[in-house]
């Protein structure tokens, strides 16, 4: 162990969110936070307060409803307008208000942005970047300094690029990061201008590296050789264009390579099971030949790895698969260890030790239900309802004996589209309830219907609240007859708690049904009500 700590910053709610086809609602992000915290980064950049509506709002609800054992919050802003006073900005305004310790401030330190992007002379620039540093410190908090296209700028116009950082230095900011933003550098790029600004400050130096040449992860490890001690990156290597540096990877080589302090204790062997949790939020499917966390990271065919696998598995992996919470496959469909569930039931609440047979007939189950198209990577719910079932400690609400849905529209007429679910089930000492449920799809008229079949029977329903529903298709080779998967989040209304299932099935219609009768059963066995079938 090397006495090297490196602060790791997490951008996935800000820049990371910018990736082509994502779209995080402020409940994802409410979700995706705690999972960053739990992997043990030193610091959550949550998005841009002032400028996007929906980062304000996150930002009200984190300093509410949020607390982090882990990392610090960050909000993200720019340094004041030219001609204004930072008092007066806005958007300066706006990352005090969003009660964040930590502000991070964008730059230009590439002379030709800041006279052609911002149409400002440098030295205002300049100015820009020490008067609002400045403020915000003497507002009392912490200040971070992306310096936005350093690298291509440096290359350009070197004196400039640096004058920019020691402004910032001047005023107070506590970390100047050297942002990739074009993603362009390589290694050895990275390697001498980082080494010329740590020869020129004290101050604590950052990386922020983009993968648009293939090298974000290469970029930061280059960095924080030369003297770099605060990293930047996105889960999973989220980001615009190409991404971000996917931080699991750097911080796994940082501890496993390098012996260096980067995420807390215990942080990096939950690494695989945040980050395919993180993806099930995004509904981004995990990259199976990611470093590290993928699902093929550790995967070995049969063969001549097979036979010196047998013998030891360190002759094919470069490290223990355990350190990262991943496994090693020796088949192409996904598996889980023993060990995993034991140890994901013990954070359930299940004490599953000693109890080989119970623990091999679940790893099996739950092997088969991967491969049918299951997930429980963001699904502890319905694994928790796996675990009951297996222990015999299942709770019978209610029996269904039928249900059916019908949708109906008129062709030129998009307002005049609804769904109607025929609903027969029985609870409470074995009445019969047939309902119709109606909505503006068969979701939600079957969602009704449940709710009102057994609302009387287990009041508590009333409070739990469907606040999220994703659908992936799993097999799109098959078009219309692919196998679907549905994740359903719930919440107590009065706790504020929620969870998620899963339900695969060959239609939407019918994966749905089986997340949202999990949900509820989940509810109520977690409340601890009484069965009343």
């Amino acid at each position: 162990m090397t006495d090297l700590t490196v602060e790791v910053y997490d951008t996935t709610l800000r820049d990371g969110a910018q990736q082509e086809g994502m779209n995080l609602s402020v409940a994802d992000k409410m979700t995706i936070a705690p999972l960053l915290d739990q992997l043990g980064v030193g610091v959550i950049e949550g998005g841009w307060p002032g400028a996007v509506p929906k980062d304000t709002e996150f930002f009200q609800l984190v300093a509410k409803e949020l607390s982090f054992r882990n990392a610090q919050f960050a909000a993200f802003g720019m340094t004041r307008r030219a001609g204004s006073t930072a008092a007066a900005d806005p958007q300066v305004r706006a990352l005090l208000d969003s009660e964040a310790p930590i502000l991070t401030l964008v730059a230009k330190s590439d002379v030709r942005h800041a006279e052609r992007a911002l149409r400002v002379s440098p030295d205002e620039n300049l100015r820009m970047i020490e008067e609002t540093v400045a403020f915000l410190v003497g507002e009392g908090r912490r200040v971070v300094l992306d310096a936005e296209h350093f690298f291509d700028g440096y290359r350009f116009d070197p004196d400039y690029s640096l004058r920019c950082l020691l402004a910032a230095e001047r005023a107070g900011a506590s970390t100047l990061v050297l942002c990739d933003t074009n993603g362009g550098m390589l290694p050895d790029d990275v390697t001498r201008i980082v080494a010329d600004v740590r020869a020129r400050t004290s101050a604590q130096l950052g990386m922020h590296a983009h993968n648009d040449s293939g090298c974000a992860v290469a970029n930061s490890m280059a960095a924080v050789a030369a003297g770099v001690t605060h990293v930047q990156g996105c889960v999973n290597g989220y980001g615009e264009r190409t991404g971000n540096a996917d931080l699991v990877a750097v911080a796994a080589n940082l501890e496993i390579k390098r012996g260096a302090r980067a995420l807390a204790p215990g942080g990096l062997a939950e690494s695989t099971r945040i980050a395919h949790a993180i993806a099930e939020v995004t509904n981004i499917a995990p990259f199976a030949r990611q470093p590290y966390v993928g699902a093929s990271a550790f995967a070995h065919k049969a063969g001549l790895h097979a036979s010196a696998i047998k013998v030891d598995p360190d002759l094919y992996q470069h490290t223990d698969p355990a350190l990262v919470g991943n496994d090693m496959r020796m088949l192409v469909s996904e598996m889980a260890g023993r060990a995993s569930i034991e140890l994901k039931g013990k954070e359930l609440g299940y004490d599953l030790s000693g109890q080989g047979e119970l623990l091999s007939r679940i790893t099996e189950r739950v092997k088969h239900a991967e491969a049918a198209g299951y997930t429980y990577d963001a699904a502890d719910a319905s694994f928790d309802l796996l675990l009951r079932s297996e222990l015999g400690r299942m709770p019978r609400y209610w029996a269904v004996e039928e249900w059916r849905v019908r949708v109906s529209s008129t062709p030129g007429d998009p307002t005049d589209a609804g769904a109607e679910a025929v609903l027969k089930l029985r609870a409470g000492g074995g009445a019969r309830h047939l309902v119709v449920g109606e909505g503006n799809g068969p979701v939600n008229a079957l969602d009704h219907a449940l709710r009102t079949a057994l609302a009387k029977v287990y009041p508590d329903i009333e409070r739990f609240e469907l606040t999220d529903f994703k659908v992936r298709i799993m097999d799109a080779s098959h078009g219309t007859d692919a196998i679907t998967r549905v994740l359903v989040t719930t919440a107590d209304n009065e706790t504020g708690r929620s969870w998620v299932t899963v339900g695969v099935g060959p239609n939407v219609i019918e994966a749905a049904w089986e997340a949202l009768t999990d949900s509820l059963y989940y509810g109520l066995a977690t409340h601890e009500v009484s069965p009343n079938p």
